[in-house]
């Protein structure tokens, strides 16, 4: 009789741990299905900030770290439609580094990640151009090509964006106790169609300005001795050359910077996307 009392207590034991064991799952379960990202920016703007009358869906007011709190950048990416809007990333001057040894190619990659992770097909050029200065051609002219190649390949590429490093170091900025690598666009002005261009790169840089002021530093326009004075802008009024950061920066500032950068493209793609 004591044998059997002490087997039944062992049986109700094991059912008590089964029991706590499952509502334990259970509550894991609920939690992470509460707090999942949404997949898409859309989604998130809804149920973020629609009750919200300093938001709007259409343009962004508000600073844009209340958005980064609310959609994750690092744990869901998002899937996109084949057949959306493109936009190519790529490299003219391929061995920019920046202070902590972080390359031009990473920083570019960071900005992809980040833009595919909004939902926006994203295509890096894998070639760099200092491999190819054998050629004779230079940096600009061989990034052309780059560029001429993806234009025959692809039909739904909405920017071809040229990222740089800058050669200055006060390329620094504070917002909201977060560290950015400061963001400068450059306009060719011996292209014809220049003011195409501008018109592009200005409603860009008014956007940042607009949700991160001071993170841009305007338009650098150039042209002249000594200076390319194009930058393959003369294949289209889509052919944007943007800057992030200069020597002083590191990783954790550059990405920062493309996570602003990518929600900037989003909202340049509007419906297209």
């Amino acid at each position: 009789m004591k044998k059997f009392k002490t087997k039944s207590k062992t049986n109700r034991i094991k059912i008590f741990i089964i029991i706590i064991v499952f509502l334990i799952i259970f509550i894991c379960l609920s939690f992470c299905k509460l707090n999942k990202p949404h997949s898409k920016l859309t989604s998130v703007l809804l149920n973020n900030f629609n009750n919200n009358t300093n938001y709007s869906l259409r343009f962004l007011t508000s600073n844009l770290d209340n958005l980064f709190n609310s959609y994750s950048f690092y744990e869901e990416i998002v899937t996109y439609n084949e057949n959306s809007k493109k936009i190519y990333l790529y490299n003219t001057h391929s061995n920019e580094i920046y202070n902590d040894k972080t390359t031009i190619q990473k920083a570019t990659n960071l900005l992809k990640d980040n833009l595919v992770k909004l939902g926006i097909n994203t295509i890096v050029e894998q070639r760099k151009t200092s491999d190819l200065t054998i050629t004779g051609l230079s940096f600009y002219d061989i990034s052309k090509t780059f560029i001429k190649d993806i234009m025959k390949k692809e039909k739904d590429i909405a920017y071809y964006i040229d990222i740089h490093r800058d050669s200055v170091s006060d390329t620094t900025i504070k917002i909201n106790d977060k560290n950015y690598a400061k963001i400068l666009f450059v306009l060719g002005l011996e292209n014809k169609n220049y003011l195409k261009n501008k018109a592009v790169i200005q409603e860009m840089n008014e956007y940042l300005n607009k949700n991160y002021p001071g993170i841009s530093k305007g338009i650098y326009e150039k042209k002249g001795k000594g200076v390319d004075g194009v930058y393959n802008q003369d294949l289209g009024d889509n052919v944007i050359l943007i800057e992030i950061g200069g020597v002083t920066n590191n990783l954790d500032e550059i990405n920062n910077s493309t996570e602003i950068i990518a929600l900037m493209l989003y909202h340049m793609l509007g419906d297209n996307k």
